[in-house]
């Protein structure tokens, strides 16, 4: 039995999501034990302001720790059953799906009532200052909907796919073995994340938030021109490391290569970082961080240092699987075909 193209997509966007799941976790846990150290201390160590914090926080953001986990585990063990076309999992992504749509409709119809209700002005805060707050909270709460309508329309994709006659025979036939798809799963999943990051610079290339690549800060039309710029790029890799074209090997490697210098950049003088983010601060709200400027200097060096493996991974699933795209290779229509 073929596994079809559109599993492997959704195993996929499982595994990256259930992946994004355990970043949540682990953002959970430490807000839970800053939350701590708050409360012993009084206040954050630096902070501007020292507001109180309850003490059933901590205990909240462990609660939310152990959900996202046991929602990660959830999704990593239905992404395994569907790559090995196990019936149960076909009934698993019918209940995430179900609970994706009902979730992203609810949550994105809730969203565009809230931007519909007007925003109360601080006291203090002039007329401008107030019109830029108010139009960066309705473009966040607009950004949400949106997401919130793609979470919807997925879980409608899966209700519809996962009950397809073609696919439920796939996963009623698993008592035979399962041919092995001539496109190894990492490829897999570089192509669908870069699909992803393809939208996601699309969208960054139409809000008013500025972009910063080597140390420059840009604003308006430069902004606009560099997101789509990586738009175009990002789909161009994923489409072709998807149908496994050699240029489209040679082209993730160069991406990559640029994306870890443009992050030694930033290593290297980590004073351009903190002055983009203060440009993305002053473009969101006048009011200044919160958080003390050794503590963000520490936040951004873990992060971009974790960029920089990240990009170095990427690269060894490309060499490692260099032989895929050095011989031409005829995939079969569902599996050179994207399940869009």
């Amino acid at each position: 039995m073929k596994r079809p193209s559109g599993v492997v997509f959704s195993a996929v966007l499982l595994i990256l999501g259930s992946l994004f799941q355990l970043l949540m976790a682990l953002g959970m846990a430490f807000s839970g034990a800053i939350s701590q150290t708050q409360i012993r201390s009084g206040g954050f160590p630096g902070a501007t302001t020292n507001a109180p914090m309850p003490g059933w926080m901590p205990a909240f953001m462990y609660v939310l720790c152990v959900f996202f986990v046991a929602l990660a585990a959830w999704g990593i063990l239905t992404a395994v059953g569907l790559i090995r076309l196990r019936r149960w999992a076909r009934y698993s992504m019918l209940v995430i799906g179900g609970i994706s749509a009902l979730f992203g409709l609810v949550s994105s119809l809730g969203t565009l009532c809230v931007m519909l209700v007007p925003l109360p002005v601080p006291s203090g805060m002039d007329a401008s200052q107030a019109e830029t707050v108010q139009a960066m909270t309705k473009v966040m709460f607009g950004g949400m909907a949106f997401f919130y309508g793609f979470v919807c329309a997925l879980g409608v994709f899966w209700l519809v796919y996962f009950n397809r006659k073609r696919v439920r025979e796939a996963f009623a036939g698993t008592t035979g073995e399962v041919v092995e798809s001539r496109r190894p799963f990492l490829i897999s999943v570089l192509a669908v994340l870069n699909l992803i990051g393809a939208v996601s610079c699309l969208l960054m290339a139409f809000l008013p938030l500025p972009g910063a690549i080597f140390g420059w800060i840009l604003n308006g039309w430069g902004k606009a021109a560099l997101y789509l710029v990586f738009a175009v790029l990002a789909a161009l890799v994923g489409i072709g490391l998807w149908q496994l074209k050699q240029w489209a090997w040679r082209l993730a490697l160069a991406v990559q290569a640029l994306g870890v210098v443009n992050t030694a950049v930033y290593l290297v003088n980590p004073s351009l970082i903190l002055r983009y983010s203060a440009e993305i601060q002053q473009s969101m709200t006048p009011m200044q961080p919160q958080l003390p400027e050794r503590f963000q200097t520490m936040m951004y060096t873990a992060s971009f240092s974790f960029g920089v493996l990240f990009c170095i991974a990427i690269v060894a699933i490309l060499i490692y699987y260099r032989k895929a795209f050095q011989h031409p290779i005829e995939l079969s229509p569902s599996e050179s075909t994207l399940p869009l």
